[in-house]
C-alpha cells in the first residue's frame, strides 16, 4: 500500500496491530537510514519504499480490552460510529437510561427520522451540523494547534473520520473499551459540550412522535443562537488572563445560516478587534475559507462587517492577499 494511508481496525485486542505497526515502521526507517549510508545494502539497489511513519491508525480498543456484543447494536459498532455517526449516535442516546424523559421515542420511530443528513433545513440535517460543529469544537479546545490543523483542517475525509472518532471514543468507552489512534488523541469522551449534543438530540427527539404521527411542523434546535450568545458574554466579560472561547468553531459554523449570519459576522468581527492573537486563533480554526467565500453574497448588510474583518485579518496575514484579489477585482 502507499503512503500515507488510513487503517481501521475493528476487532478484539486492535491496540495491539497499532502497537505492531509502529514497530514495523520504525525498522522501515532505520533500515532506509542504513540503506543511505551503505551503498551494498540490498535496499540501496531498489526503488525507495513509502515511509510508513505518517499513516493514521485507528483501532476499536486497546491491546487488553474486547469488543462488546450489544443486541440493539451493531456488531462492528467502532466502524458504524467512524461511517454513519448521526444514526449510532441517535440508537445509543435512546438506550440510555435518561431518555425515559422522552416518552414514545423508540429504536424504531429514530429510523423514520425526518430529512437528510445534507439538507441542514431537516431534523437529520440540523443534527448532523450540530454534531459537526460541536466535534469540531471539542477537538480544536482540546487539541494541540498543529496537530488539529493537521487532522481537522487538512482533508476533509480525514477530518470527517476523526471528528466521527470522537463519538466512538465516547460510545465505546460506555462499554469498556478505549480506542485507539495514531496519532493518539488526549481523551474526549468527558468534554462538557458533548452536554450540549445531548441536549440538541433531546430537543429534536422529544418531537419525533408529534412529527412522524401528526405531521407538525419541526421546530429548529437553539443550539446555534445560545452558543452564539455564550459567544458574547465571552466577550464583553474581558479577555485578561483568560482563555480562548471555546465557541470560536461554533461561529463559524453559524456563518452558513442565513438566519444567525449577521449576528455571527458582529460577534466574529468584534473578536478579531481584539487584537492580532485573536486573529491568529481564528485562522487557526480555519476561518479563511468562511469569509472567502462570504464575498460573493448579495447582501448589503454583510459588506460592511465583511469588509472589517478582512482588514483586520490582512493586517495580520498578508499572504491571504492573492486568495482575495480574484474575488474583489
Amino acid at each position: 500500500m502507499g503512503s500515507p494511508s488510513i487503517f481501521v481496525y475493528d476487532c478484539s485486542n486492535a491496540g495491539l496491530i497499532v502497537k505492531s505497526f509502529k514497530q514495523f515502521a520504525l525498522q522501515r526507517e532505520q533500515e532506509l537510514e542504513v540503506a543511505a549510508i551503505n551503498l551494498n545494502h540490498p535496499l540501496a539497489q531498489m526503488p525507495l519504499p513509502p515511509s510508513m511513519k505518517n499513516c493514521i491508525q485507528l483501532a476499536a480498543c486497546e491491546a487488553t480490552e474486547l469488543l462488546p456484543m450489544i443486541p440493539d447494536l451493531p456488531a462492528d459498532l467502532f466502524t458504524s460510529c467512524l461511517t454513519t455517526p448521526i444514526k449510532i449516535a441517535l440508537r445509543w442516546f435512546c438506550m440510555q437510561k435518561c431518555v425515559s424523559l422522552v416518552p414514545g421515542v423508540t429504536l424504531d420511530l429514530i429510523e423514520k427520522i425526518p430529512g437528510r443528513l445534507n439538507d441542514r433545513r431537516t431534523p437529520l440535517g440540523e443534527l448532523n451540523w450540530i454534531f459537526t460543529a460541536i466535534t469540531d469544537t471539542i477537538a480544536w479546545n482540546v487539541l494541540p494547534r498543529d496537530l488539529f490543523q493537521k487532522l481537522f483542517r487538512q482533508d476533509l475525509l480525514v477530518a470527517s473520520l476523526f471528528r466521527n472518532f470522537l463519538l466512538a471514543e465516547r460510545i465505546m468507552r460506555s462499554y469498556n473499551c478505549t480506542p485507539v489512534s495514531s496519532p493518539r488523541l488526549p481523551p474526549t469522551y468527558m468534554h462538557a459540550m458533548w452536554q450540549a449534543w445531548d441536549l440538541a438530540v433531546d430537543i429534536c427527539l422529544s418531537q419525533l412522535p408529534t412529527i412522524i404521527e401528526e405531521g407538525t411542523a419541526f421546530r429548529h434546535s437553539p443550539f446555534f443562537a445560545e452558543q452564539l450568545t455564550a459567544f458574547q458574554v465571552w466577550l464583553t466579560m474581558g479577555v485578561e488572563n483568560r482563555n480562548p472561547p471555546e465557541q470560536l468553531p461554533i461561529v463559524l459554523q453559524v456563518l452558513l445560516s442565513q438566519v444567525h449570519r449577521l449576528r455571527a459576522l458582529d460577534l466574529l468581527g468584534r473578536f478579531l478587534d481584539l487584537g492580532p492573537w485573536a486573529v491568529s486563533l481564528a485562522l487557526s480554526v480555519g476561518i479563511f475559507p468562511y469569509v472567502l467565500k462570504l464575498l460573493q453574497s448579495s447582501a448589503r448588510e454583510l459588506r460592511p462587517l465583511l469588509v472589517f474583518i478582512w482588514a483586520k485579518i490582512l493586517a495580520v496575514d498578508s499572504v491571504s492577499i492573492p486568495a482575495l484579489l480574484p474575488r474583489v477585482m
